[in-house]
Order: structure tokens, then sequence, then C-alpha cells
């Protein structure tokens, strides 16, 4: 379990360098993509971790914004490679969009931080 919330915390940083890097260049770049997809991977692995681990999904809020974050996160790496392959009005949008996508993403990462 420590390796799947390693890779959680990786997905963090991979994704929050990703999104940040690109809102103040205000231009997605190659590398910035590469770090989309890495933090996608490592987010995907780790939760299916968690998942194959507890055997069970859980429907509360961690659940449901955990589901959502993912295929959030997905859908974002998808535009990600549309807009770096078109530029222009394609990038400002998905430059527009990309904070919200990391919002939903960062709820569904505290609200997974087991409590004690």
């Amino acid at each position: 379990m420590l390796f799947a919330a390693l890779l959680i915390v990786a997905a963090l940083v991979l994704y929050s360098t990703a999104i940040w890097s690109e809102k103040f260049v205000k231009k997605l770049k190659q590398w910035m993509l590469v770090l989309f997809i890495s933090g996608f991977l490592c987010d995907l692995t780790g939760t299916s971790m968690m998942y194959i681990k507890a055997r069970k999904i859980i429907l509360n809020i961690h659940g449901g914004a955990g589901l959502a974050a993912l295929v959030i996160m997905f859908l974002h790496l998808v535009w990600a490679i549309l807009a770096l392959k078109k530029g222009g009005k394609a990038q400002e949008l998905f430059s527009r969009f990309s904070v919200y996508a990391w919002g939903v993403w960062l709820i569904a990462f505290f609200t997974g931080i087991p409590k004690r």
C-alpha cells in the first residue's frame, strides 16, 4: 500500500508541475505532455493497486471524486495531445480548463488522505 501511495504523490507532483508550468508559460510544450502522461500513469497505477488491495469500490466523496478525477485526467491528457498538435485556440481553451481539472484531482487527492 505504501508504494501505491507514493505513486499517487508522484502523480500529484507530475500533474501539478505540468498544469502550472503550462499556465505560467502560456504555451503547452512537449515536455509538459510527458509530465501529463507520467502523472496520469502514476495515478492510474496507484489507484488500481489500492482497488486491488481493497477489493471493492467505496462510493463516498473520495471514491466519486477519484473516479471523476481519473476520467477528467484522461480526457485532459487527450486534449493536451490534440492542443499540442493544433496550437492556437485549442491551446488557449486547454489552458483555461486545466486548473479546473487539477482542482477536481486535488479534491480526490485530499479526501483520500487517511485521517487518524
